[in-house]
């Protein structure tokens, strides 16, 4: 009986649905992004140890009270600004920052116990609801930098200068706002101040500061309404409120800051949204006069943290970067961005045996810390070759029937197009010795 085609047997059907868009507030990372991810990525890699920062990774899901009690313990806010959920009896959330992951890592794993201070670095999703906001990120990268167990004002210090060190490595122009918030007790003490002025001007007050008057009045400080921003020039300030050690120990951040020359700005105005922060706080923000001044960076000292935790008091600070913000800055700015590393080699191969001679070489060349391109799904010399120069390769290895039969491999040189028969057993020794002398022109160069 003569078999049918293929197309004419039975086959079972595949069921479809209309392709789902994307979620409202998240974003793809598309491969056309690899440079500028990497560019950032490498950077932060490179402070982590530079500055003798060690990788600390919290989980994404959490206990809903963690944040419920460290974040807006004030207003009460987190069902609006968190993904949350019960499972199994209890109530989860997905984080939405990392900071208060940390000092729970800190605590249940007894940190204090070791030499202090414990510098970490974190990075990784973070999640929000963003309700009626629009354009705002619902799912972004975020990068922290904390240093827990030390209260000297040099700390401070040291995290603003790190952050702007980072964003001007980068290639981004910077300028920092600062403020300091004061402690436990000049801050009750501002705070009763700035409540009596503005109930003083409650029948001019938005709103939604008039709401929030009696939780906490320093979120009028945050408030874009044009009346409120109108109000704030003449309320009271909380540098003048701030107790001797507070004030000391502002003094001695601006002291560190202008001895190496850090542009800042001291800002009345500035909050942070949550409720753990106290004495210094701080944002990066684009320079050069920019319009958009969104914070590339944000952070500042949280000293009470763990003992809202019920754990021992340890004087903390730490800043966190949104990767997406940077990169989109680094877009809008026209950063010039490097382009990807060249790969040493590209291998390409012209026949199924020279396919599977190929893998044997790619794993060869990988071992001894080449970066080696091929593309198994081209058997056409010459795509092979374009891809290889389109890559940016500087050599290709060209596998063919005769080739392997012989024993030999034509080692091919992009740049001047010059190629040669070299024997597959030395081919590794040539190709080490002529990329080392490629690095050593580039060096003198």
């Amino acid at each position: 009986m003569p078999r049918r085609k293929k197309e004419e047997q039975p086959q079972e059907e595949i069921k479809r649905i209309k392709t789902p868009s994307m979620v409202d507030g998240t974003r793809d990372v598309l491969p056309n992004e690899e440079r500028y991810w990497l560019h950032v990525e490498n950077e932060l890699r490179s402070a982590m140890h530079d500055y003798s920062y060690s990788r600390m990774e919290t989980p994404i899901l959490e206990k809903y009270e963690l944040f419920n009690h460290t974040l807006f313990k004030q207003n009460g806010t987190l069902e609006n600004e968190a993904f949350s959920f019960i499972d199994r009896g209890q109530k989860l959330i997905l984080r939405p920052e990392v900071t208060s992951s940390v000092m729970r890592s800190f605590i249940h794993h007894n940190m204090i116990t070791q030499t202090l201070p414990v510098k970490v670095c974190s990075w990784g999703p973070v999640f929000r609801q963003a309700r009626g906001e629009m354009n705002k990120q619902r799912q972004f990268t975020q990068t922290t930098f904390e240093i827990l167990g030390e209260k000297a004002p040099a700390i401070d210090a040291e995290l603003i200068i790190l952050s702007s060190a980072i964003l001007k490595n980068l290639g981004l122009e910077t300028e920092v706002r600062l403020n300091s918030v004061g402690c436990s007790i000049c801050r009750l003490e501002y705070k009763k101040a700035l409540s009596g002025y503005l109930k003083s001007k409650r029948a001019v007050l938005c709103g939604d500061c008039r709401k929030r008057l009696g939780k906490d009045p320093t979120k009028f400080l945050a408030c874009d309404n044009p009346k409120c921003q109108h109000l704030r020039e003449d309320a009271p300030q909380t540098v003048d409120w701030l107790c001797d050690d507070c004030r000391n120990h502002l003094f001695r951040v601006l002291e560190y800051l202008d001895e190496q020359k850090i542009s800042y700005r001291l800002d009345s105005s500035l909050t942070r949204t949550f409720d753990y922060y106290m004495r210094t706080i701080f944002e990066v923000v684009p320079g050069n006069d920019e319009a958009d001044k969104a914070p590339l960076a944000a952070g500042g000292r949280y000293d009470y943290l763990s003992q809202m935790l019920d754990g021992p008091s340890v004087p903390a600070a730490g800043f966190s970067f949104g990767l997406e913000r940077i990169i989109n800055r680094l877009k809008t700015a026209k950063v010039e961005i490097p382009p990807l590393p060249r790969p040493d080699v590209f291998v390409a191969q012209i026949s199924e045996t020279a396919r599977q001679k190929s893998f044997t070489f790619l794993e060869k060349l990988r071992h001894e810390h080449f970066t080696v391109k091929a593309n198994f799904s081209k058997s056409n010399l010459k795509a092979q070759l374009d891809q290889a120069i389109k890559l940016g390769a500087r050599f290709v290895l060209i596998l063919g029937q005769k080739e392997v039969s012989e024993g030999t491999v034509l080692l091919r040189d992009v740049d001047s197009g010059i190629q040669e028969v070299i024997n597959a057993a030395k081919v590794l020794r040539e190709l080490k010795k002529r990329i080392k002398e490629i690095r050593l022109k580039a060096l003198d160069e």
